[in-house]
């Protein structure tokens, strides 16, 4: 029998997963007793826990017979590698991140205490079948604490019953503290990490307004017309107004007039809805409503879902004035297509640790794609080239590579080669790591359409204290601005976009300390997604354009972007053809307290 095409090899997962923390084995590895285990012919095995799986090859029955049986969380790694001296100590290794990363281990650290509990032991033996469905706990004892710790508030309306019935169901599983809030304003009052509304379309959105302006979590459930989402995360995901305007408001099942049947229907929507609860608080669980909304039609014994719902931009519960608004929904609602695009993407700007593709080990398919020549080394400067060449700016970084940024301790709001770097690094930026034959894998610290990063920045520097003024391109592998001509382009550059018709725009871009030009690499798109290439060149920019902003915000620098210029001139400017390389955003930058000065005057 042939391997399926996205199989596979345990062989030097070892070595791979020590280049990331999130994918560190258990000190103790505990093999998750409450897994089914399906031999099939030919001796692979079949197995059904947080995922389905099919496992093979001539080392497997060694491995459950021998191998499993030492896992017992009470031997760590060294042990076991101990036990086995005829066994390279690697393939040991192998085997166990193996087992680890498709969820049928757990760390046995600590194991005897959690056993000692002996309330909810069936319920934490439940939870450890999908500890690796998010990675966010290392052991069925994490996760029940979790949920143990969790702080929610319940508001019903209509049906209260309902939402008395959560707070129960919630207890039984361990939530302390669970209580019914009186009002949308009480349900968001103090430290909660979840708020649930179970009520109808009105109510959710102003309780919905309420809980976005304290920055709580919300989870909407409408028993009127049966839907069970979204789950609100301020600034992240979609809110009850975003849905309304995206699929609208859904029909009342009319089968169920009789009381007995609706209100048996009734405690099973409370009861999916203590499911989510419990995976949202637990960690266990990526929680369906953060993108989708259910919709049950018990009449018809069906259940629909309504994927990807995007958060709006736009959106007037959760959103701003987000331009251009390049798309009308279904509702005459219109938005920005490039700020959606960005708000559907897996990696965001709140993960920065999460690099792009990290996941690349699992598909031959994507590590194929991955695959590019091997980066050049950084670049030094020449000899006697003096001011016009930059340092690299690895040095001058506010933050290491991958590292989260968190305001306010660091952001100065002066624009300078350490804020400049942080925000190229932190955007542009990633990690390439050599590979054999001469490749190289990109981890890109934003994602992009085919993790292609077609997106590219040259930055016109006019007044950045450690930065020579010139126009300079930003090398991911190199960590550097590699300086491409001397002199300050701010003048051709606002010119440019004056001739797009903003004069406000070109002032800005005139007075900016830096513009940062991003070049959509259209070639390099085409070349995977032929005519398709140059929109997800456009959308890529848009998405890198709304990532620099973000990140603008939180070293306190002022970002302007224009999309409305002569894009001959930039291109001329920039030293790029405008074909296969194309400029298609600009990005001008300033020091907030230089932006307060030139307000006053």
């Amino acid at each position: 029998m042939s391997p399926p095409d996205d199989a596979y090899e345990a062989r030097d997962l070892s070595r791979f997963a020590e280049l990331y923390w999130e994918l560190r084995c258990p000190e103790r590895p505990r093999f998750v007793e409450d897994l089914l285990r399906v031999t099939l012919p030919g001796g692979e095995l079949h197995v059904l826990g947080g995922e389905a799986q099919i496992i093979q090859g001539a080392s497997l029955p060694w491995v459950m017979e021998n191998l499993v049986p030492l896992l017992d969380g009470t031997r760590t790694v060294g042990d076991v590698e101990a036990a086995f001296p005829g066994v390279v100590a690697s393939d040991l290794r192998d085997a166990i991140h193996l087992m680890h990363m498709h969820g049928m281990l757990e760390e046995g650290e600590g194991a005897a205490a959690d056993e000692a509990e002996e309330p909810r032991r069936a319920q934490r033996a439940f939870f450890s079948r999908y500890l690796r469905r998010t990675g966010r706990n290392r052991s069925r004892g994490e996760a029940q604490r979790a949920l143990e710790g969790a702080r929610v508030r319940a508001l019903g309306d209509g049906d209260a019953p309902l939402a008395g019935m959560l707070v129960t169901m919630l207890r039984e599983a361990g939530v302390a503290d669970v209580r019914l809030a009186a009002s949308a304003g009480e349900l968001a009052q103090g430290e909660v990490d979840l708020a649930v509304v179970i009520s109808d379309q009105g109510a959710l959105e102003a309780a919905a307004r309420a809980c976005i302006a304290a920055r709580v979590p919300m989870l909407a459930a409408n028993p009127g017309t049966w839907t069970i989402g979204p789950l609100t995360i301020p600034g992240a995901s979609a809110c009850p107004a975003c849905v309304r305007l995206q699929i609208g408001a859904a029909a009342a099942d009319p089968a169920l007039d009789d009381g007995a049947l609706r209100a048996l229907w009734g405690r099973a929507l409370v009861s999916r809805v203590a499911q989510h609860v419990i995976f949202h608080a637990s960690g266990l669980l990526a929680v369906a409503p953060l993108e989708h909304v259910e919709v049950w039609r018990p009449g018809a014994g069906e259940t629909a879902l309504h994927p990807f719902m995007t958060r709006l931009p736009s959106c007037p519960l959760c959103g701003g004035d987000a331009p251009p608004r390049t798309a009308t929904l279904s509702s005459g609602h219109a938005e920005s297509l490039a700020r959606m695009f960005h708000n559907t993407t897996v990696v965001q700007p709140w993960h920065i640790g999460q690099h792009a593709g990290m996941q690349a080990h699992i598909s031959p398919e994507v590590r194929k794609l991955q695959s590019t020549p091997a980066a050049p080394s950084p670049r030094r400067p020449p000899e006697g080239a003096g001011a016009q060449v930059a340092a690299p700016l690895g040095a001058a970084f506010g933050a290491p590579a991958g590292a989260a940024l968190s305001r306010p301790r660091d952001a100065t709001g002066t624009l300078d080669a350490g804020a400049l770097g942080a925000l190229l690094e932190l955007s542009f930026g990633g990690r390439v790591e050599r590979r054999a034959e001469g490749e190289a894998h990109v981890r890109r610290t934003t994602a992009s359409a085919g993790n292609l990063g077609s997106a590219e920045a040259y930055v016109a520097a006019a007044r950045v204290p450690g930065i020579a003024a010139g126009v300079h391109r930003f090398e991911l592998a190199a960590r550097a601005l590699a300086p491409l001509r001397a002199g300050v382009a701010a003048g051709a550059l606002a010119r440019a976009v004056l001739a797009g018709g903003s004069a406000e725009h070109a002032a800005a871009v005139e007075s900016a300390g830096a513009v940062i030009v991003v070049v959509g690499s259209v070639a390099r798109a085409c070349s995977k997604y032929y005519a398709r290439g140059y929109t997800y060149a456009l959308l890529d920019a848009g998405l890198m354009a709304h990532r620099v902003e973000l990140l603008a915000q939180e070293l306190g620098l002022a970002a302007t972007t224009v999309w409305t210029f002569d894009d001959e001139v930039v291109a001329r400017v920039v030293g790029v053809d405008g074909i296969d390389l194309a400029p298609h955003l600009l990005i001008a930058l300033r020091g907030a307290a230089t932006e307060a000065r030139d307000v006053s005057r």
